[in-house]
């Protein structure tokens, strides 16, 4: 066991769970790993090229290694909160790593998240993050996947072709293929379904104590409420979390803004890929 409780924000990327975890993070009694650290996660597995880990392939030396890795960054705090929005394709692999972990799954209207992963799939490349994230690898443990995260970089710098200039985002089985023969919009679409449909499932099958949803929407319109929601869950003192609201802007200005943003023949194009998991998730 760590001699911390890891809290896991689960997430579709473009869902917000950046900013709930530095919310979470701002609590007196919480550390946090700033980055995501997909690469950690995939260490023993970098060959594969999806990001869908079985727990069923992890070993106990692979296990000990993401722990130890996680564990770099923690020093005294009684909780730290990570977030990686690859795991939401493998929560059985995250709870097999922590079983000891609890895990918050946000939720956001897939119209808002498909717009957003549109614009970031051709977005250039952020280098300050890139180079502060670079920093801390743990080269020696994950050559491989840095290798290819490098290329991929390089790749999208040099193409014109977005379908031959690598992924963006969590990688679902198969990715590869649909990215071939349908466009950006429509992958863009069917990852995020991939996402919180294999989240939800996964997350229904854990104790009730174990595992929360907070909705995204819910959330920007009344934050207080929820932060308190989180601190019970985590058997925090929540009265904290009011000076980092304070601090902090929450705003609703990107709620709808897929619907606001997108055309109606981009939204006629996404709408067979994400209607089924809109309705899953009370969007519809």
């Amino acid at each position: 066991m760590s001699t911390f409780r890891p809290v896991f924000v689960i997430g579709a990327a473009r869902s917000g769970t950046k900013l709930l975890r530095d919310l979470i993070a701002g609590h007196p009694a919480v550390e946090r790993v700033p980055y995501d650290v997909n690469y950690i996660w995939r260490l023993g597995h970098e060959s594969l090229n999806h990001d869908e880990l079985l727990a069923q392939d992890l070993t106990p030396h692979q296990a000990e290694r993401i722990r130890k890795q996680i564990a770099k960054y923690h020093s005294d705090s009684p909780l730290l909160v990570e977030k990686t929005v690859s795991n939401c394709l493998r929560v059985p692999y995250v709870k097999t790593v922590f079983p000891e972990g609890r895990l918050i799954h946000l939720v956001r209207d897939g119209r808002d998240v498909v717009e957003s992963t549109y614009r970031q799939w051709s977005a250039p490349p952020d280098w300050r993050y890139i180079t502060r994230k670079a920093l801390s690898y743990p080269l020696l443990d994950a050559f491989g996947y840095a290798s290819s995260y490098a290329w991929s970089i390089f790749r999208k710098q040099i193409s014109r072709d977005k379908s031959s200039s690598g992924t963006w985002g969590p990688r679902y089985r198969g990715i590869e293929q649909d990215l071939s023969d349908k466009s950006v919009l429509e992958v863009c679409a069917i990852q995020w379904s991939r996402c919180v449909q294999a989240a939800t499932e996964d997350l229904a099958r854990l104790p009730a104590d174990e595992q929360l949803t907070v909705v995204y929407e819910e959330f920007v319109d009344d934050p207080e409420t929820n932060m308190a929601r989180i601190a019970n869950f985590l058997a925090l003192d929540s009265v904290p979390f009011a000076a980092v609201l304070d601090g902090t802007t929450v705003s609703r200005e990107n709620v709808g803004k897929g619907g606001r943003t997108l055309d109606r023949q981009q939204l006629d194009v996404i709408m067979p890929y994400i209607e089924d998991s809109l309705q899953m998730l009370n969007y519809a």
